[in-house]
């Protein structure tokens, strides 16, 4: 007989091959070439049924082990359409939580939060800032006979906030006070309540277009957030930037996308375009062009004789997402100790923010088969074979406790994993070894690579010969690696080792990273490499001595350049990637970059998270000159970097 749940991973195995019955034939039999019995389970389950010809779908989940058929379906089910792209405060996360508990308790684990205020059972509620929703907008002179497209005109930034604001149109050039340049947009006694404040994006340019304070890109001046804030303080009742005629930036000759982060002024803050522009002048004689001159040469301000009324609403909600957890009890003199098995369930789902494929954005369904339905099966797998074999373990054994932890809200910077270290279950010193898996479907050349080998005193002694006898190629580094939920632990001196594939693909953060092009084969020996690991420390007599390491920008094959930062724990609000620190004769050094800096874009393209900014990474070659943008302490800047070799 068939079980509810097993029969209901079977649904959606047919609902996704059909869902993906775009992808071309020969993609779809590259995906069947690696189902071959698994390492730990070597026998066929075939039943002696012949193959058929018109099924090879059939044959190779008959050819593959129990291990991979498992995998298989926990992969396809957490990749399936109907899981809506699992992003946080959506049903389809609601019901990846749900089977996600659901394996958990199948695996014999005890809920893990019960004893935590505000907590229930496998659940760890959390409150995470929803994605800012432009619902409406409307820009217009009064009296004008203009009319302006929202979109191509003119749009909102959700750096303002919602509401409504007309008033005179005060023309404010820069919005900029620069004492080291003796350039000020306003008088000590400049008020400008009831007033919209009408402004140029960036700085005081020449006539090439260039700043006249910076030798490459823009000072830390030219921002939205200084200038923005400089009219708000000064009482405007809404703000409106103009992108700059004649300026040398492609940035000038575009509008920018509504979500730019965070909230900066309690008013509407809108951009525009030259139309906009031309219509505000025009009643004061002055084209665009003239007025940018004006400006780059002094600051005033100057009534413009027209009232502008601007209106948005904006709707920026709080979620609840929840991390799922259960335990397996240890016994003996470690059972108060843990163990840390992760893994992030969340994904982006129709790619409003993270998403790599700009066309796709906010539009298309983002699987996240790779990432990180992969990882999340791993676990799920990992958890059941762990508890059959603390049941098989000698009475006297001494086993730390095990917990398993599906995070949510990764991808906006690692919220669940963060919420977790600030409100554990025991003292964090108690947690001798976090385990964290991220994208381990996609391996090719039976390479993975593990991180953070260092972070433990003497770990490598005992953990190499582990790798070695993988069916894997590991490929290992002492450092923490890249941005994924274990940065968390680590900046709680937590040991912590990081599974990833050790080759990039270009699928990952779009549409097409869809279950049929997962490793099973591989992502179960990824398990059972983890599995060994995760026994071997539960039941070591050593204690997990933390030691920091410096962590570099995690290296993938296809990535042939270094940048030269140490990744930081970035915040979801602010996006991008936060610099933890800067390497010593780096390129990022030789450049200016400070600790603490933000990278938000690159070449104009605006920064996700570390992931996308590592695909942006993997498509230049040494002595390339990118041009990063920055946020310092709320202060957007622009610098020029020349790339190194990465070895």
């Amino acid at each position: 007989s068939m079980s509810t749940p097993h029969l209901f991973t079977l649904l959606f195995v047919l609902t996704s091959t059909t869902a993906h019955a775009h992808a071309a034939t020969s993609a779809a039999s590259a995906a069947l070439e690696p189902l071959e019995p698994a390492g730990n389970e070597t026998e066929s389950s075939t039943t002696g049924s012949d193959t058929l010809p018109e099924a090879p779908i059939a044959n190779a989940l008959a050819a593959a082990s129990e291990d991979v058929r498992q995998y298989n379906d926990h992969v396809v089910m957490l990749a399936s359409p109907f899981m809506e792209g699992r992003l946080p405060g959506t049903r389809g996360m609601e019901l990846a939580k749900e089977y996600v508990e659901y394996w958990m308790k199948d695996a014999g684990l005890k809920p893990a939060f019960p004893q935590l205020e505000g907590s229930t059972d496998y659940r760890q509620p959390f409150g995470l800032a929803g994605i800012p929703m432009l619902e409406g907008q409307s820009l217009s002179i009064q009296g004008g006979t203009e009319d302006f497209a929202a979109g191509e005109h003119y749009t909102a930034l959700s750096i303002g906030a919602t509401g409504e604001a007309s008033g005179p149109a005060v023309f404010v050039g820069y919005s900029i006070q620069n004492e080291e340049e003796n350039y000020a947009s306003y008088a000590e006694d400049d008020d400008l309540t009831g007033k919209i404040a009408v402004m140029f994006r960036f700085e005081p340019m020449n006539e090439e277009g260039n700043s006249r304070w910076a030798e490459q890109g823009w000072s830390g001046k030219a921002g939205f957030s200084g200038k923005v804030k400089a009219a708000a303080d000064r009482g405007a009742a809404g703000i409106l930037i103009i992108n700059p005629p004649d300026a040398n930036d492609p940035r000038a000759n575009a509008l920018s996308p509504f979500s730019m982060g965070r909230e900066i002024a309690d008013v509407p803050v809108f951009l525009c375009m030259p139309p906009v522009a031309d219509a505000l002048f025009g009643p004061a004689g002055k084209s665009a062009l003239a007025m940018r001159q004006r400006a780059d040469d002094a600051g005033e301000l100057i009534d413009l004789g027209v009232d502008l009324a601007l209106a948005c609403n904006i709707t920026r909600t709080t979620i609840q997402a929840e991390n799922v957890g259960g335990i397996l009890p240890g016994r003996g003199a470690f059972a108060d100790e843990y163990v840390v098995i992760g893994a992030h369930m969340d994904h982006l789902g129709m790619g409003l923010f993270g998403s790599r494929d700009r066309e796709s954005a906010g539009k298309r369904l983002h699987p996240g088969a790779d990432d990180n339905a992969s990882g999340t099966a791993g676990i799920l797998m990992i958890a059941d074979w762990m508890n059959q074999e603390y049941a098989s373990a000698p009475d006297d054994a001494n086993l730390r406790s095990v917990l398993f932890l599906a995070f949510s809200a990764e991808e906006s910077g690692l919220n669940g994993a963060r919420h977790y270290v600030e409100n554990p279950i025991a003292d964090l010193e108690k947690h001798a070894l976090m385990m964290n898996f991220d994208m381990i479907g996609r391996i090719e050349n039976k390479r993975l690579g593990v991180f953070g080998v260092g972070t433990s005193k003497g770990m490598s002694d005992w953990i190499e010969p582990i790798f070695e006898s993988s069916d894997l190629e590991v490929v290992p580094a002492d450092s923490g690696g890249g941005g994924s939920d274990h940065l968390a632990f680590i900046s709680k001196s937590v040991p912590s080792l990081f599974g990833i594939i050790a080759d990039f693909h270009q699928e990952y953060h779009t549409p097409l990273d869809t279950s049929d092009k997962i490793n099973r084969v591989d992502a179960v020996q990824a398990a059972y490499l983890w599995r060994d690991i995760a026994m071997t420390a539960a039941a070591l007599d050593d204690e997990f001595e933390f030691v920091a390491q410096q962590r570099g920008t995690p290296s993938r094959s296809g990535i042939s350049v270094r940048f030269g930062i140490a990744p930081g724990n970035y915040s979801g609000d602010g996006g991008g990637v936060l610099v933890g620190s800067v390497s010593s004769g780096g390129a990022a050094e030789a450049a200016g970059l400070e600790g603490g800096d933000r990278l938000i874009t690159w070449n104009g393209k605006s920064i996700a998270d570390i992931r996308a900014w590592m695909g942006m990474l993997a498509e230049h070659k040494p002595g390339d000159e990118v041009l990063v943008g920055i946020d310092r302490n709320d202060e957007q800047i622009e610098l020029k970097v020349k790339l190194q070799a990465s070895n």
